[in-house]
């Protein structure tokens, strides 16, 4: 079998959302039914909202393993030589300093994916930003661009070089009052 199709991945999104949506309700009728001392409903709704819970945990964990299984079987073997002669470069690191907290991943784009992830993707999603008229945060991936990591129901726009990426992490800590401090070491 192939990769999921984008199709069936938007599915499982709505569903996602749609789970969400019913364990909000019922918090919210299981908090009424608290405050008006119904405490037998406020059980049942409880047990609902775990099962649900335990639901969406279910599907999530499948869905990874189909990813998973799906990557392991169609890595295609390191087998290439190294060019003595390559003139391109090994990338620059990123180094991102906030709240007291030092962030520093193999690549560019997974340190601006955690750096965004201790912001809060919620409160950065909020300020609507935009990569290369690329919507920087989605709940559902844009049609034919590949350069989007998923994290936490989110696709994040990674598509990123030294320059957007210092002006975008420091746009954003502007805008949401978070002290930060991007640097860059050359390799």
């Amino acid at each position: 079998m192939n990769k999921m199709p984008e199709t069936v991945t938007n599915k499982f999104i709505e569903l996602f959302a749609v789970l969400n949506n019913a364990t909000d309700d019922l918090k919210m009728a299981g908090a009424e039914a608290y405050l008006i001392g119904d405490f037998s409903k406020v059980d049942v709704i409880t047990d609902s909202c775990r099962k649900l819970q335990a639901l969406e945990a279910e599907i999530k964990s499948t869905v990874n393993n189909f990813d998973a299984k799906y990557i392991a079987r169609n890595e295609k073997p390191n087998f290439y030589k190294k060019d003595k002669n390559r003139t391109r470069k090994p990338g620059d690191r990123l180094i991102v300093k906030v709240a007291g907290k030092v962030i520093e991943e193999p690549t560019i784009a997974e340190t601006f994916v955690k750096t965004l992830r201790i912001f809060g993707l919620e409160r950065v999603a909020k300020l609507n930003k935009t990569l290369a008229s690329i919507p920087l945060m989605a709940k559902s991936p844009v049609h034919g661009y590949q350069a989007q990591r998923r994290c936490d129901g989110w696709f994040i726009t990674t598509h990123v070089n030294k320059a957007s990426a210092t002006t975008v992490l420091e746009e954003i800590a502007k805008e949401l009052h978070i002290p930060v401090k991007v640097e860059f070491i050359e390799r």
